[in-house]
């Protein structure tokens, strides 16, 4: 019997991924903005000559998406929908990831429609299909590194979170997160954390063992962070949408998110008791938040994390559904102005949403009997 249901459940599972993979394809034929300009020329250029124009320093993203698009080129059918379904694959691989954690945390047998959930958002469908983005593969790469992470194999688990650095430097989001385990639970080494350079230099390894400067690996990312600092927020419902665009503001609230995660990780440490693997997840979602909410020069597709991430957190916890919702909506918001051109409402609603749901996180993620005791030993000092 027990054979029979899982068989129904797999044959459920795989036609739910095979019609999410149609309904990205019928958005295949879109071309955004930043196909046209950025990646369509990317493929192309490196159509005609090889990883030789990434040596050489083509485009702004990373080696390793660049390497990709190049084993894209071996493979025939249009480059479109080639390099849309890279991201689609991946897509269906981060699904995979967020049940694995959910099974894993839960035990639960319906963790499966976490994956089933994450393949239908609105954000995931619109990143891959639509934009031609691939967040997925560095959100995939993320949560791998954060069930690694739960299952205690440290190692593996940074050289991941080395891989998704090579991919995207949001990644960085997630960081507090292991710096926070690292003092609290004192079970790896602070070593650890150089497995994550190391990650992203073995994933730039082709085109280094070809001539490109092993610094080209890390000033990449120097170079975006330049080219997109003209605004404090680009269609992303944070604290920007409420505040006038003045670098300074960014620079005082910067100082200021780097302040909140200390203040956390001096909680945590005071607190005097092991981060539990469930507790993880939690502290994961709610650092990624903070520091999309609060960072200067944050854009639409800068949640794409924290849109994951909240589905399976409310898979493990199953509380608070408003929480997903409103991420997940605030997100689409964004996507919404960026590919249509219009706001179905607007962002400052969002933002003062999004900052109700980052103070319930804390709230729910701080021990209020912990935080009272902590104030009672130091008034008795």
């Amino acid at each position: 019997m027990k054979k029979k249901l899982w068989n129904k459940k797999t044959l459920l599972l795989i036609s739910l991924i095979l019609i999410s993979i149609l309904i990205k394809y019928f958005f295949f034929s879109f071309e955004s903005g930043d196909y046209k300009r950025f990646l369509f020329k990317w493929y192309n250029e490196i159509n005609a000559n090889g990883l030789t124009s990434v040596v050489n320093g083509l485009g702004n993203y990373n080696p390793p998406y660049l390497i990709l698009l190049y084993l894209l080129t071996l493979l025939p059918g249009s480059a479109i929908v080639k390099i849309k379904m890279l991201s689609v694959v991946f897509d269906i691989l981060m699904g995979l990831i967020g049940y694995l954690i959910v099974k894993k945390l839960t035990n639960s047998k319906h963790a499966y429609l976490c994956w089933i959930v994450i393949l239908f958002l609105p954000t995931v469908i619109l990143n891959s299909s639509v934009w031609a983005q691939c967040d997925s593969i560095y959100t995939t790469f993320v949560l791998l590194s954060l069930y690694l992470l739960i299952s205690e194999k440290y190692k593996l688990s940074f050289l991941t979170l080395g891989i998704a650095f090579s991919f995207k430097l949001q990644f960085i989001f997630i960081l507090p997160l292991y710096v926070i385990v690292y003092f609290v639970n004192k079970k790896f080494s602070i070593l650890n954390f150089l497995l994550i350079p190391l990650g992203n230099i073995l994933m730039c390894l082709p085109v280094i063992l070809m001539g490109m400067p092993l610094v080209k690996c890390f000033t990449t990312y120097i170079e975006q962070t330049t080219d997109y600092s003209v605004y404090l927020t680009r269609n992303l419902a944070n604290i920007y949408q409420l505040l006038p665009n003045i670098k300074i503001i960014g620079y005082i609230l910067f100082i200021i998110t780097g302040l909140i995660f200390l203040e956390l990780l001096i909680y945590f440490i005071k607190r005097k008791k092991e981060i539990s693997k469930k507790e993880m997840i939690s502290i994961g979602l709610l650092g990624v938040l903070i520091a999309v909410y609060f960072l200067p020069f944050m854009h639409e597709r800068y949640m794409f994390m924290a849109d994951t991430l909240s589905i399976i957190w409310y898979f493990i916890y199953r509380k608070n559904l408003y929480i997903p919702i409103i991420i997940n909506l605030s997100s689409l918001a964004g996507y919404s102005v960026y590919l249509c051109g219009f706001k179905w409402m607007p962002l400052w609603i969002f933002s003062c949403l999004m900052l109700v749901v980052i103070i319930n996180l804390f709230l729910d993620v701080i021990d209020k009997k912990t935080v009272l005791s902590l104030k009672k030993t130091k008034n008795s000092v």
